[in-house]
């Protein structure tokens, strides 16, 4: 072989080599896009993100998880016998709201979607 053979060969590997680590790293930020994947997930299974989302702020309403733990109540501050489910219902209708109140700027464009495809049905039956 010649060195100029030799020379062009290594430099065709070279472009070779850098053309692959190009691929690859491209591939990698690719993968490393979390909110890129994140709104593509929530897009193909929304009913999941969504069922995820309301078990998982029940899931906190029941056990008290982000509201603060409270020194437990008196005995002159009991509530009286008949009025113990009023604040569990408060609780659960409190944690559905908080995980809504989570969960609508992730699901507000999937929302308009949703909306804007039975508008146009609606629309196209007419």
């Amino acid at each position: 072989m010649t060195p100029a053979s030799e020379l062009i060969r290594l430099r065709q590997e070279v472009r070779e080599s850098r053309a692959d680590i190009s691929l690859q790293y491209s591939g990698l930020l690719r993968e490393l896009d979390f909110g890129r994947r994140f709104g593509e997930s929530v897009r193909r299974h929304p009913l999941g993100w969504i069922g995820g989302a309301v078990s998982a702020g029940l899931l906190a309403t029941l056990f008290g998880i982000g509201a603060g733990r409270k020194s437990p109540p008196t005995v002159a501050a009991a509530p009286a016998a008949g009025s113990s489910s009023v604040p569990a219902r408060a609780a659960w209708i409190a944690g559905t709201l908080e995980a809504g109140r989570i969960l609508y700027p992730l699901l507000r464009p999937l929302i308009g979607e949703l909306l804007g495809k039975a508008a146009r049905s609606g629309l196209a039956k007419r």
